[in-house]
């Protein structure tokens, strides 16, 4: 049986401080954090992965949507893209549906996983209080108070128990309700992949679990909010949350590794990903791992996850973490949203012509290297998706349509008018007002309508035959 546990290091004898501290606040020095918990022998259809949690839609369309980083900014506009699909109807064997039932993954990073979280464990009623519990919140001011509380500042006096954890706490129990990843993406809500950072490999870790077989851990025991606040784990403001590696098993997908490894291609993605799995393998030099924003290796959460090598049992070509034979055989069409929220507003000193200073000359560098990344990752993704449904048409079998992609990015640089681009790319994180928050929302929907891609998508889908009726029911080898 999996389980979460919460290991309990308290070290004795204390500080002085903290003894003082402690004699006011007897139950608060020994906090602390959630650890994830060894594997246990469970039945596979508990394990969070494509296998289990991919919902039975119609097998003809493969959408996956990805949610940027940007704190409350990407969270808003991602929430609006999901209103716009809500409301947008197509005729699958003559029923009606909505293009938001037909959604098989989200992965997000960051702000974006507060919104993917959520509808992945709620559904619906992400339309009814996400905006109330999450979005119009001032969290600085919410966090400030947190931070003030006496009890609060006992806790985070022990070495086990830091900033992150108080607030992944907070997120279970004000936003996400204490669920855990066995109450995530159930029945017809789409597959949700939350993003992290690992720093320990500089590696895209994501909360499935191909990832967590590698640390010999369970997945479905693992708050939700935690996985959410290690994506959203911006340092040093936060600390990295922490992972367990335990020893004494045998990951089911490490042949892949064992082979990127012997075929030693310097330059490929999968010997990368290999390299930094290997060192999983040795918990006796890597017992703990740290994880932070995902959007340090990957903005736009897609590219180094839904396309990794980890997912998909090291054979991204085939997809084989989502499709089976039978179903590579049956998609027809692929749509693929990615939703980025990065903005780019000028600098002061360089408005004023000042010299930056050594604070404003390690952020934009930080900026330019984050932004490059990011428009890196979205082009190699587009590629890597095109030339996926290239060779699936290479082995069509005769008579099948064939596969397109249809690749749509919305950003702020699609909107037109000078002044609100110049507005949104001026957004902070937090703390947004309720006019901003409005904008953002009907903004997804905006951008949505002036996706060439998407509106061709909406052309050749509107309506599908009945000659198929099929739904995603076969399983993954």
């Amino acid at each position: 049986m999996t389980f979460f546990f919460r290991e309990n290091r308290c070290p004795i004898p204390l500080p002085l401080l903290s003894v003082l501290v402690i004699l006011l606040f007897p139950l608060g020095g020994c906090s602390t954090g959630t650890l994830n918990a060894k594997l246990g022998h469970t039945a596979t259809a508990s394990h969070y992965d494509f296998q289990s949690r991919l919902p039975a839609n119609d097998e003809r369309l493969f959408v996956v949507l990805a949610f940027s980083g940007g704190g409350t900014r990407a969270a808003a506009l991602s929430y609006g893209v999901l209103n716009a699909l809500r409301n947008e109807r197509l005729v699958i064997d003559n029923q009606p549906t909505r293009l938001l039932d037909q959604i098989d993954v989200i992965s997000a990073v960051s702000g974006g996983s507060y919104t993917a979280a959520y509808y992945g464990l709620f559904g619906d009623r992400l339309f009814e209080d996400f905006e109330a519990r999450f979005l119009r919140r001032n969290w600085p001011r919410t966090y400030g108070w947190m931070l003030a509380n006496p009890y609060n500042m006992a806790r985070l006096i022990s070495p086990d128990f830091n900033r992150s954890d108080l607030m992944a706490e907070f997120l279970g129990k004000q936003v996400f309700d204490d669920k855990t990843f066995a109450d995530l993406s159930l029945g017809p809500l789409p597959f949700v992949i939350i993003n992290a950072t690992d720093l320990n490999n500089a590696l895209t870790f994501s909360f499935i679990q191909q990832q967590f077989d590698f640390l010999c851990s369970g997945l479905s025991k693992y708050p939700v909010a935690n996985a959410v606040m290690a994506s959203s784990t911006v340092p040093p403001a936060f600390a990295p949350v922490r992972l367990r590696n335990y020893s004494g098993c045998d990951p089911s997908n490490k042949p892949w590794v064992t082979e990127a490894l012997n075929e030693r291609n310097l330059l490929a993605r999968k010997f990368a990903v290999a390299q930094g799995l290997s060192r999983y393998l040795e918990p006796g030099r890597m017992p703990y791992l740290n994880l932070a924003d995902g959007g340090i290796t990957d903005n736009i959460g897609v590219r180094g996850s839904m396309m990794s090598p980890v997912a998909h049992r090291g054979d991204v070509r085939k997809m084989a973490g989502a499709f089976t034979v039978t179903a590579l055989k049956k998609v027809e069409k692929v749509l693929v949203i990615l939703v980025n929220a990065q903005v780019s507003p000028p600098y002061p000193w360089s408005i004023s012509g000042k010299e930056p200073g050594a604070y404003d000359t390690l952020a934009a560098s930080f900026d330019a290297a984050f932004n490059t990344l990011t428009t890196e990752n979205i082009a190699q993704a587009r590629r890597e998706f095109l030339a996926w449904g290239e060779s699936l048409n290479l082995t069509r079998p005769p008579g099948k349509p064939l596969v397109n992609v249809y690749f749509s990015t919305l950003t702020f640089n699609q909107v037109e008018n000078p002044a609100r681009r110049a507005h949104y790319n001026a957004l902070p994180t937090a703390a947004l007002t309720a006019g901003d928050i409005d904008a953002l929302v009907g903004l997804g929907g905006e951008l949505l309508r002036q996706s060439e891609p998407f509106q061709q998508f909406l052309i050749d889908t509107k309506t599908l035959p009945g000659a198929s009726g099929d739904t995603k029911t076969d399983t993954p080898p």
